[in-house]
This record gives C-alpha cells, structure tokens and sequence, in this order.
C-alpha cells in the first residue's frame, strides 16, 4: 500500500512539472509578444519625434526668411517694433530684479 502512494505521488510531481513547463512556454511567448509589441512601439514614437523635429526646423526657418522678408519689405516699421520691445523689457527687468533683491534681504 506505500508504493501505491508513492507512485500516485510520483504521478503527482510529473504532472505538476509538465504543468510548469507548459506555464514557463507560455509566460516566455507571452514575454515575447510584449517586447516586440514595446519595441514596435518605440520605435513608431522615435520616427514621429524626428517627423516633428523636422518639421520645428522647417517652420522656423521659414519663419526667420519671413521676419527678413519683412525687414527688408517695411526698415522703419521693423526698428520701431524692436526699440518697442527693448522699452518694454526696460521697463519691466528692473521690476522683476528689485522683487528678488527685496525677497533675498529678508530671507
């Protein structure tokens, strides 16, 4: 009567490795089909960020050949828009400079 035991718990143990076995194969195709599909995926989203570092390039491009178009088509107008932009950063940088000295004091 022990070795029936025995051989039902020898039946018992084989089982239970083929059953590992079957689950390892399956968790590594798993595995698998999750690193191409990971892979895949980064390389689509590398192609698109160089898509639109391409296209940043170009926009600002043509947007520096417009601004010189513009200089060029209207001089005056352009030195007024840009003395325009420097008053206003005169104005406004002393500001922000006398905030962050008086922070700084009390700190």
């Amino acid at each position: 009567m022990g070795t029936i035991l025995t051989e039902s718990k020898i039946d018992k143990t084989a089982r239970l490795g083929a059953d590992v076995k079957k689950a390892a194969k399956r968790a590594e195709k798993g595995l698998n089909g999750w690193k191409a599909s990971v892979s895949a995926n980064l390389e689509d989203g590398k192609i698109a960020a160089e898509r639109l570092l391409k296209r940043g390039r170009y926009a600002l491009e043509d947007g520096i050949e417009e601004t010189a178009h513009q200089i060029k088509r209207n001089p005056l107008g352009s030195v007024a828009v840009a003395f325009a932009a420097g008053a206003a950063m005169a104005l406004l940088v002393p500001h922000l400079g006398k905030n962050n000295h008086k922070t700084n004091r009390s700190a």
